[in-house]
């Protein structure tokens, strides 16, 4: 193999390391977005859990407070 191919080999695997790295960090990037995406879901979803057990016993209470009336 002469030296002019061995060049344009070498430059050609660069790329491909250059373009499989960038391909890397685009996913990673990705998948950090995915995970907070998760977390602000479940966290949402805890607050209305909150609610919606804060408003039953509410309703609870009062119909107990009626109920002894």
């Amino acid at each position: 193999m002469d030296e002019r191919k061995k060049e344009e080999l070498l430059v050609r695997m660069d790329e491909r390391v250059k373009t499989i790295y960038n391909r890397m960090d685009k996913f990673e990037t990705l998948f950090t977005n995915h995970l907070a995406h998760h977390e602000m879901w479940e966290n949402d979803i805890r607050n209305q859990l909150h609610r919606w057990l804060a408003l039953v016993v509410a309703a609870a209470g009062g119909a107990g407070a009626m109920g002894m009336m």
